[in-house]
This record gives structure tokens, C-alpha cells and sequence, in this order.
């Protein structure tokens, strides 16, 4: 065989994967093939979290904070969180550690290509296959970690799942005179018109005069086109925000799928999916970066234990049929997402709110939250999933999604 393992996708979840096996003095010495299509050395995105946990990437931590604040047509709350903390980490700073990291070992190769097949040969050998434009050059390997994923990966028209996209254009903007609270994330500003969507503006502030200013959309399918983003990002900074003047220093724009569809995972144990088709983007949320790190995390203390990187997961049920109902309701009717939001963060702490969002609350608690929101929405949400019922469904012929 040509390598021992090989990623096909180099993006979040793979590099993840990479650096938790570069720590462990056997896996670090395997022979490795990371194929990707693109190379990852711009700052085209970032990634956003909330825990009280420790993980390897506190060091590339941008900026924490520990108050976030949730405003509404009838609501603008801000909470100090207790043990947990709102991070950010830099798209380009994750990639500039890890790739730094793995340059140390000569046995981690990177080529610059696009996969067009991985298939199984036998319980102990994979292929993978370029496309015409590299040749249709193979390589063979013991195992592949596929993290690829386009939209295609989801059959379109069925009752028995959700697929929604979440799509945003945010600003890293610089003003002259000091505008924001740099101690306090915004989370939600829902004080958006809601046109036949869940729209909303969030705000990461790194200083008085800096900050992150990202519209965002949870709906069927994309804007006509990335002017009508900008447009609408533009007016919020100037209508809602009051800054007529602010310099653009970045600016970030991506496709995160958001459905509960139950990709088919590979037979073959020598194949294995990262990423969204291995279940790691809350359907709900679209926040994916923690469930990327404890599935990395899993794998390898598996590897160590039994030679092989597969483990049992753990799932929640009650967190899967929360999913499914909260697609149900944006599908069919988003605009009460708005209410259901504003019911749930002014009834409860928003640190419960996150805690549960994360999947990280006991089933008491849950029922607290549930009750602390409109039932007609859920009740009608349980109706449909019951009876296979959804809203009108929208889908793109082709979506590229950030990874």
C-alpha cells in the first residue's frame, strides 16, 4: 500500500484528527496522504464556541468573553456566564498551528487535488481516486478519513428528514470613535425582519473599535445573490449599530448545512466519515466545532485502546427529536422561531440556554426550557413529525459549504 492512512478533505475536522494523532507516539508514526482541493492559508473564516472544558486550541483562543447578551423586538438581555466562556478562534490561526505542527513530521504529506472515488478493496486496503484533471491517479491506504461534503450528499424531496442551509457575510469592521462593549457577545439580534426565514446578526467585539459583525440566515435556500448580503449586512451597521463610519478589515461568507438527515455511514470499517456526514453539525445550531473535537478526541483514545479507530457513541434521543422539531418549525413557519427565542433566553439564564443548546443539560432542565416557550409551535411541530407532514421544502442544485 502507498500510505497507511489517508484523509480525503483537509479541512476542521480532519486537522483535528491530524494533530490528536501527531501526540501519540505509534499514530504520529504512520505514514499519511491529506488530499484537498484548497489550500488552507487564508482567513476566510472563524469558529465559535461556548464551554467550560479545556481543549487542545485554548492557545489559538482569539478572544473569550463572559457576558452575552440577546436582543429581540420585546427584549435586550445581557448575562454574566458562570463557567462558561464564549470563545472565537481565527480560521487562520487554527490552520497556521496545526499545519506548523505536522511540517515537524516528514512521514504527514499534503497534496493539492480533487478526489473523485474512494472505495473499499478489502478489509485492510481503501483506494482513492483523482479526478481527470490530476490524472486519475490512485492511492491506496489501510484507512480513509472522507470529510468531503456538498449538498448532492443529501437526497433531495423526502418526508423523512429536514435539510436547511445557515448562510452568512460578517464583517471585521474598525470604527474611529468606540462603539462596543468588548467584554460582551452579542449572540442574537433578532430585531431583523423575518422574510420567510430565521435571520439575525451576531456580534463578537475584540475591541471598542473592532469587532466581528456577521448577518446570518437559517432558511431553504441561499439569496439571490451576495450583493442582497451585503446590503442588508451595510444597513444593520448603519441603522441599527448608528456607525455611519467603519473601515472593512475582513470579511467571512459560508454555507453550513443544517438537517437532520442520517447519513448512510461507509460498511467498510477502513473507511470512516469526519464532519457533517459523520453527524458532527448540530442540525439545529449549525455549531459544529466542539462535536469535531470530541469526535477527534474519541477516535484517537480508541486507537490507543484497541488498535482501531472506531468507539461507541453516545446519543441523546431527546436531543435528536429536539432537532427534528425546531427544523420543523423553520421549515414551516420560521418567523416563530423569533418568539421562540425570545420566550426561551428571557425565562431562563442564557448560560442554560447555551448549556442545552450544547446538549448539556439533564432531561429535568430540558423540560424547564421547553415549558418556558410557546407550545402551539412544538405541538404542531410533533403533529407533523408524526405524521410525515413538513413546511415547503427549498433546495439548491449546488451549495459549497465552509470546512
Amino acid at each position: 500500500m502507498d500510505y497507511d492512512i489517508i484523509f480525503t478533505g483537509g479541512g476542521a475536522a480532519a486537522l483535528m484528527l491530524l494533530y490528536k494523532m501527531s501526540k501519540d507516539q505509534t499514530l504520529s508514526q504512520k505514514k499519511i496522504l491529506v488530499i484537498d482541493k484548497e489550500k488552507k492559508d487564508k482567513n476566510n473564516r472563524s469558529w465559535s464556541f461556548w464551554t467550560n472544558q479545556k481543549t487542545d486550541f485554548d492557545i489559538l483562543v482569539y478572544k473569550e468573553w463572559k457576558k452575552v447578551r440577546f436582543i429581540a423586538p420585546k427584549i435586550d438581555k445581557t448575562d454574566k456566564l458562570n463557567s462558561l466562556k464564549y470563545k472565537m478562534i481565527r480560521g487562520i490561526d487554527f490552520y497556521n498551528f496545526i499545519n506548523a505542527k505536522l511540517s515537524e513530521f516528514e512521514n504527514i504529506e499534503f497534496l493539492q487535488a480533487e478526489v473523485s472515488e474512494v472505495k473499499s478493496i478489502s478489509d485492510t486496503e481503501a483506494e482513492v481516486k483523482l479526478t481527470a484533471e490530476f490524472e486519475n491517479k490512485t492511492f491506496s491506504s489501510e484507512y480513509v478519513f472522507d470529510s468531503r461534503f456538498l449538498q448532492e450528499d443529501i437526497p433531495p424531496k423526502s418526508n423523512d428528514y429536514h435539510s436547511l442551509l445557515q448562510h452568512f457575510l460578517g464583517y471585521v469592521i474598525e470604527t474611529d470613535e468606540p462603539v462596543f462593549d468588548k467584554d460582551t457577545a452579542q449572540l442574537f439580534d433578532m430585531r431583523l425582519p423575518q422574510r420567510n426565514a430565521v435571520e439575525f446578526v451576531y456580534i463578537l467585539p475584540f475591541s471598542p473599535t473592532k469587532a466581528l459583525v456577521e448577518y446570518t440566515l437559517f432558511s431553504g435556500e441561499l439569496l439571490e445573490n451576495k450583493e442582497l448580503y451585503k446590503v442588508r449586512l451595510e444597513t444593520y451597521i448603519t441603522t441599527k449599530l448608528k456607525i455611519e463610519d467603519f473601515r472593512i478589515k475582513e470579511e467571512e461568507y459560508g454555507v453550513i448545512p443544517m438537517t437532520d438527515f442520517k447519513f448512510e455511514q461507509p460498511k467498510a470499517k477502513n473507511m470512516i466519515y469526519l464532519g457533517t456526514k459523520a453527524g458532527r453539525a448540530k442540525p439545529s445550531t449549525g455549531y459544529a466545532f466542539l462535536r469535531m473535537y470530541r469526535d477527534a478526541e474519541s477516535r484517537v483514545n480508541a486507537w490507543k485502546k484497541t488498535g482501531k479507530p472506531h468507539y461507541e457513541e453516545k446519543f441523546n434521543k431527546q436531543f435528536e427529536t429536539y432537532d427534528k422539531m425546531i427544523l420543523n418549525i423553520m421549515e414551516r413557519n420560521p418567523s416563530a422561531i423569533q418568539r421562540i427565542f425570545t420566550n426561551m433566553f428571557q425565562n431562563n439564564s442564557i448560560e442554560r440556554v447555551l448549556l442545552f443548546l450544547d446538549e448539556q443539560t439533564d432531561f429535568l432542565t430540558d423540560l424547564k426550557i421547553m415549558a418556558s416557550v410557546p407550545p402551539v409551535p412544538f405541538l404542531t411541530s410533533i403533529k407533523n413529525l408524526i405524521t410525515g407532514k413538513k413546511g415547503q421544502k427549498l433546495h439548491q442544485n449546488s451549495v459549497s459549504f465552509v470546512s
